[in-house]
């Protein structure tokens, strides 16, 4: 019988976890479930025979992390081997699953096992997304399987293409994409379940869709509840057995059997189609399982959809810099330096005199060079309260993960912050690294899309604006050009460039705006003295500072002297930008907010 014919009259009961349930009873070597399709095949097998006898008519093949990670664990360092390695596992995990039904005599399906490749291993190792996936894909369907499981997923854009893929190889197969989210519906990359399901529904390659692991059965309830249905799809649900605890090194999972099925039985009647476990669940749970659905049909859904969600676009309120900026008005962002210590009056007063001076937006950097100062957005909001002026804090995605960051922009939300700079952010400093770790759960483009995403979930009537940081002095323009579309997609309003001090500069940034539609606001930086110029043109990556410029101070000139060269300069550069120039973006030297002042006020006199 093929899967889809059962599933008209029957919900399918699927296994429970392979891996926590593997450690349970296998902690030696530190090994992973998954180097067993190799190294032990009865041990798989038997679990499988356990899942099966509990009432499970769905194996799930033991591949989950069976990827070029896991082949790279293995100390193989070429492609050949690794892919060697990568099919052979998969080869032999198909074979234990067949086995294991054979020698049950029981009927049942198998679903290949894919979950998602971490990220890091594109960027550190440049492999292609949709090769890996190929390779894994490629294999399964070698070895005959023709329902694939993509689980653990944290959003479409890889599913969908590789559904259609598999579809073109074998129309008939049966597809299922399967997402987790935490207890508030959101995913790692900040889609929301309610965004996800739409978006499923109108995948024609996809047939089933749901969620899985993170939270436990009560939660996914309670997600579940207030979700539409697809009528022409399948909904599956495999919950963990509750949250884990750590003891004695392992986590051990806290909800029962019985209280596990029971909360099942709620989610069999919305409707749903698919039911098993993830983390923690073991043939108990899907015994008790089994046994409380004891043959039950599924149930109507309790509402269906058959239309897409209207993807919401997202607006700007009150955002007085963002208002400017689009009605094609110059604006001017002046950065401050977030103090080493507690002490902010230097801060305080700058703001005060910037306000004055009827700057647009004042900008505080997020630790630059890996060097350690006070929170940039609890300063912004300090500043935005205290003064009542715009504030841009940057977020740098070294040093805070997913949870942290999506916190500091919720607080920053509620206190008023509506624009940041989203950097990637400076690497630590090399002899800081034994004691000090960057975190890099994101880069600047993805936690771009991470925060348009959010901005259509939370803040739709009220969102926030963020630009992106440009370093036009790169070699490859043309990778320049293509980096900055890839921010303006994911969402960004503007950009904010390196300090220009050359014609060339100039040039680069006329021909950026010539081939993107963006708002740049070029960087203005005051050179206070012959040895600042040095320190700038020599110690500071990717900022280019001609010898002609640094032939204009004097080892011997007074600080008034000096300031007056870095006046001239600074508005002949302003007035070389004129009609290039969005906006432009003031860094302050050494906390000399005079300085900037001067220089605004005698900017339009000048130009």
């Amino acid at each position: 019988m093929k899967i889809r014919d059962y599933l008209k009259e029957h919900i399918l009961i699927m296994d429970g976890a392979m891996g926590t349930y593997f450690d349970s009873q296998n902690s030696e070597n530190g090994r992973v479930a998954e180097d067993y399709n190799l190294l032990d095949p009865e041990k798989i097998k038997s679990i499988h025979m356990e899942y099966l006898q509990s009432g499970a008519n769905l194996l799930r093949t033991n591949t989950f992390a069976v990827n070029r990670g896991f082949a790279l664990t293995k100390g193989y360092e070429s492609r050949k081997k690794q892919n060697a390695v990568i099919c052979d596992s998969i080869r032999s995990a198909c074979r234990i699953a067949e086995s294991a039904i054979k020698e049950s005599g029981m009927s049942a399906w198998i679903a290949a096992d894919i979950g998602p490749i971490a990220e890091y291993l594109f960027h550190q190792y440049d492999f292609d997304e949709k090769e890996e996936y190929r390779l894994l894909i490629d294999a399964f369907l070698e070895c005959g399987i023709e329902i694939f499981d993509f689980e653990t997923f944290p959003d479409l854009s890889l599913i969908r293409w590789a559904a259609e893929y598999i579809k073109q190889k074998n129309p008939d197969a049966f597809i299922m994409a399967s997402f987790a989210l935490n207890r508030t519906g959101y995913t790692s990359k900040g889609f929301s379940v309610k965004r996800l399901f739409a978006e499923a529904a109108q995948t024609d390659s996809i047939d089933c869709y749901g969620c899985n692991c993170l939270i436990g059965a009560s939660h996914m309830y309670d997600l579940l509840k207030n979700q539409t249905f697809a009528e022409e799809k399948y909904i599956m649900a495999l919950p963990n057995s509750g949250y884990p605890q750590i003891l004695r090194g392992r986590a051990i999972y806290s909800d029962g059997a019985k209280y596990f099925a029971d909360k099942m039985l709620d989610i069999a009647d919305l409707g749903l189609n698919i039911l098993g476990g993830c983390c923690g669940t073991t043939p108990q749970h899907i015994r008790a399982l089994s046994k409380i659905l004891n043959g039950k049909k599924p149930v109507q859904k309790k509402e269906t959809i058959n239309s897409v969600r209207n993807v919401t676009i997202s607006k700007t309120k009150n955002n007085p810099f963002i208002e400017k900026l689009e009605k094609g008005e110059t604006v001017i962002a002046v950065e401050l330096d977030p103090p080493f210590d507690q002490n902010e009056e230097k801060l305080l007063e700058g703001s005060y005199q910037l306000k004055h001076q009827n700057v647009d937006i004042i900008t505080l950097a997020d630790s630059p060079l890996g060097r350690s100062r006070a929170d940039s957005f609890l300063l912004a909001s300090r500043i935005h309260n205290m003064v009542d002026i715009p504030v841009m804090p940057h977020i740098a995605c070294r040093d805070r993960n997913r949870i942290s960051m999506h916190s500091t922009i919720l607080g920053a939300h509620i206190n008023g912050i509506r624009n940041m700079l989203i950097v990637t952010g400076d690497p630590v400093p090399t002899g800081e690294r034994n004691t000090t770790k960057a975190v890099f759960d994101f880069n600047s483009i993805k936690f771009m899309n991470y925060v348009k995403e959010i901005n259509q979930e939370l803040f739709v009537d009220d969102a926030f604006s963020y630009g992106g940081a440009l370093n036009q002095n790169q070699a490859n323009l043309d990778k320049v050009i293509e980096r900055m579309q890839k921010k303006i997609d994911a969402g960004v309003s503007y950009f904010l460039t390196q300090p220009i001090y050359s014609d060339s500069d100039v040039e680069r940034i006329k021909e950026m705006k010539a081939k993107l539609n963006t708002k740049i606001l070029c960087g203005i930086m005051p050179l206070v003295s012959y040895r600042n110029a040095l320190f700038i043109k020599n110690e500071m990556p990717g900022i280019f500072v001609p010898d002609e410029v640094v032939a204009q101070y004097d080892p011997d000139m007074t600080r008034y002297e000096a300031e007056a060269v870095a006046k001239t300069i600074s508005l002949d550069m302003i007035q070389k930008l004129k009609g290039i120039a969005d906006g432009y973006y003031f860094m302050t030297p050494f906390n000399r907010v005079q300085l900037i002042c001067d220089i605004i006020e005698q900017m339009e006199d000048y130009s």
